[in-house]
């Protein structure tokens, strides 16, 4: 059997930058020069450990640790933001801390987690818990029937944390109003396993709180992964940090220098304060830079970045990198950031 996992808080210096491992057929040989794609994914599989992140997976860790202590009521835990916030990316960092093993009697998966469906209901986000512990027979029998299955699966794989993502879209499919039934669900199976869950989505998820006082009080900790901004000194310095973080290893000849004055307000407009933006626009311009050999990036290819994934076919006013651009957040309607704040 192998030890029990430690838990440990991530480092809470900002800024920090960590590469997901990388299989090593994948890696270019000795003699070889990456190619401008590699480079580019190279880029964008990087975690940058900013504050809100270090913030949210310290909860998530708490909400662990507390349920590993077998408390009748175990604390869960809310975590809200927009899309491109990188709630995503906390849920898949945090469970890579614990894969799942084998012990000679069972599979232990001490961490589950999983993507809710875009018209989730009980039965199939049920079916979907018991694919993702590896029940051949997942899709078969009631909501009923599937509920109790997933209970004694969650006892046999001794785990001890579940995330579940995308939780809006149980608000959506019940048109903005969450179903008593659907809070009543989430409650039973807290109450038999004495499992905790973190449950994460847009803002309005949180509506799942409203109609059931009982899950309201397990759900006592809520965290909101705001995107980042430049009114305040104190906003501008943390985005400004978070420029310097990347331009540090964006994998060119020479330094990109993201964070210099002419390049914070276009670069702030371009993505919204929004961090999986922002590795998509850096990333797409490395792509691009590296393609005509440049040794570092500039205004040039980041305006190109932005009309490639950000805004096809933008006019210059549209386009925060040009001289005629309007200099707001594009959240009209019809534009990238629309609904976004």
């Amino acid at each position: 059997m192998k030890p029990e996992h430690a838990l440990s808080s991530p480092p809470s210096l900002f800024p920090q930058v960590t590469d997901f491992p990388r299989n090593f057929l994948d890696l270019p040989q000795a003699d070889e020069k990456p190619s401008p794609l590699e480079l580019a994914a190279s880029f964008r599989k990087q975690i940058v450990n900013y504050p809100a992140y270090a913030h949210a997976i310290r909860a998530v860790e708490r909400c662990h640790k507390m349920g590993k202590a077998g408390l009748d009521e175990p604390d869960c835990l809310l975590i809200t933001g927009v899309s491109g916030a990188g709630k995503s990316t906390i849920r898949k960092q945090y469970a890579a801390r614990f894969p799942r093993y084998e012990d000679p009697d069972r599979t232990r998966i001490p961490v589950l987690h999983l993507q809710l469906p875009s018209q989730p209901t009980i039965k199939n986000v049920a079916e979907r818990m018991l694919l993702e512990m590896g029940d051949p027979f997942a899709d078969r029998s009631t909501a009923e029937s599937k509920t109790a299955r997933i209970i004694t699966l969650l006892r046999e794989c001794r785990t001890e944390l579940i995330i579940l993502d995308e939780f809006q879209h149980f608000v959506d499919s019940a048109r903005g109003k969450v179903d008593y039934v659907v809070a009543d669900w989430l409650k039973q199976i807290i109450n038999a396993t004495r499992i905790p869950f973190v449950l994460m989505g847009l803002p309005r998820c949180e509506q799942i709180l409203v109609v059931n006082e009982q899950l309201r009080r397990r759900f006592n900790r809520k965290i909101i992964i705001r995107p980042f901004g430049i009114k305040t000194k104190r906003e501008a310095e943390q985005f400004i940090g978070l420029l310097k973080t990347l331009e540090s290893t964006v994998p060119l000849p020479k330094p990109s220098c993201l964070s210099s004055s002419n390049l914070i307000k276009p670069i702030y407009y371009a993505t919204a304060g929004l961090i999986d933006f922002l590795i998509k626009l850096v990333g797409t311009a490395t792509e691009l830079a590296a393609e005509d050999g440049a040794q570092c990036l500039d205004t040039d290819y980041l305006s190109k970045a932005f009309e490639t994934v950000i805004l096809p076919g933008c006019s210059d006013e549209m386009n925060p990198f040009c001289e005629d651009f309007v200099q707001r957040i594009l959240n009209r309607e019809g534009e990238p950031f629309h609904g976004y704040r």
